[in-house]
């Protein structure tokens, strides 16, 4: 019989081969684990005791330490059905501001895209009922599965900007996004000479306050 060792799981380490070994990597205290540990799945605390909070692929994708986000997650779901949801938590993020909101037992449930106020909320995540053991697998596959021209943006040409953007702007630290100058509903272009490089919480807090964020449900 051969014996496979794996440096975490066959999913994270095929993730961590597309990806590349994380960056800028902050420690997430274990009292934060504490106060998630009935939010999140145990697959996620692994992750973090091992890299803690850290980018991926030069600033594409980010784990995050969801206590970090949580007022602004709060501030988006204002006002919305989903504002009096305690199972919600941001546990990834990517380069363009994008927020992954995962639900306690049934995964990745909303993506906040912030360029555009949109709250896109999968019904069919929010419907499962995982045990423990199928949720760590679900999110052994968040990982596994993302995609980076999926995590990318593309310009109006549909041309995809973050290679660009990170050879022209530089590479983004841990609080930072690349953000447009002048804000897509306002008539600004996807466009590279539109990006610049912004931080995170201003740039999510002046969106939001611009206009209420549209729900999306996906099919």
């Amino acid at each position: 019989m051969t014996m496979t060792n794996y440096r975490f799981d066959e999913d994270f380490d095929y993730f961590i081969e597309k990806f590349g070994e994380p960056h800028d990597s902050v420690p997430i205290p274990e009292s934060v684990i504490e106060a998630y540990r009935d939010k999140l799945p145990e697959q996620l605390f692994v992750y973090w005791r091992a890299l803690g909070a850290c980018g991926f692929h030069n600033g594409l994708l980010w784990m995050v330490n969801p206590a970090e986000y949580q007022d602004l997650l709060d501030m988006w779901l204002d006002g919305t059905s989903f504002e009096s949801r305690t199972d919600l938590s941001v546990i990834a993020r990517n380069a363009f501001g994008y927020f992954y909101v995962w639900s306690k037992g049934k995964g990745k449930v909303i993506t906040i895209n912030p360029n555009l106020n949109i709250v896109f909320f999968n019904p069919e995540n929010d419907a499962n009922n995982f045990s423990n053991s199928e949720e760590d697998f679900d999110m052994r596959c968040f990982w596994a599965f993302s995609n980076a021209k999926f995590l990318d943006e593309t310009d109006e040409s549909e041309k995809p900007l973050f290679a660009r953007a990170l050879k022209k702007l530089g590479q983004l630290k841990s609080d930072e996004i690349y953000g447009y100058k002048h804000r897509l509903a306002l008539g600004g272009k996807e466009d590279l000479s539109n990006l610049d490089i912004v931080k995170l919480e201003v740039y999510h807090n002046i969106a939001q306050q611009m206009e209420p964020p549209q729900i999306i449900t996906l099919d």
